[in-house]
């Protein structure tokens, strides 16, 4: 497949990716954790129900989740018939919103969900040194992904260090994250950690 084929499919798999990103300023930070929990846990459900769809276990479809499912799965996912990785990422969010303060809540789930697709996209576009330590990513994508990340978490008004500091290493937990799916469940957590500590 070219270039341009693979990067627009990679493109329309983030477009839906990236809406937890951009939902979380006005969702986490604006209404409040007592809003964005049962938001999250909502979505937790519904991915959690396409999962038992999916392995035979609820015969119809589960609305939003199914239809996303086709859009945003990968060859191996849609071979294998899961999602598991949406799962580990709104499980993840509903801990985030939880335990970290709206801002810093925010800017772990914009780092999962808008850097991790910077660094997909951008490696589709124009990666072409791999990342020694794992071929599957480029240094392309993860310059991407760092600034991305460093730019929404300045947004937020988290000072240059901190940001900087959540930033690389998000960004090296991700390059260094061996199956595709699992940055749903190593990105955001290492994110929330190094905020949380921060």
């Amino acid at each position: 497949m070219e270039r341009k084929s693979l990067v627009l499919k990679e493109i329309k798999r983030k477009s839906i990716h990236v809406i937890p990103g951009f939902a979380a300023i006005p969702i986490v930070v604006w209404l409040g954790k007592y809003i964005a929990i049962p938001i999250a846990i909502i979505f937790l459900l519904l991915y959690t129900l396409n999962e038992l769809y999916l392995n035979g276990w609820i015969r119809k479809p589960i609305p939003i989740a199914t239809h996303t499912f086709y859009i945003m799965a990968r060859e191996e996912e849609l071979r294998e018939r899961t999602f598991i990785g949406t799962i580990l990422f709104w499980s993840l969010t509903v801990l985030i919103i939880v335990f970290l303060p709206p801002v810093k809540a925010a800017a772990a789930i914009m780092i999962s969900s808008l850097g991790d697709a910077a660094a997909a996209i951008t490696g589709k576009a124009i990666g072409i040194t791999s990342i020694p330590y794992n071929k599957k990513k480029t240094l392309m994508g993860s310059i991407a992904m760092f600034a991305t990340s460093l730019l929404y978490c300045l947004i937020l008004g988290i000072d240059i260090v901190k940001s900087i500091a959540v930033s690389s290493i998000a960004t090296a937990v991700e390059s260094a994250t061996p199956i595709s799916y699992l940055d749903e469940l190593t990105v955001p957590a290492i994110a929330a950690v190094v905020l949380y500590i921060a």
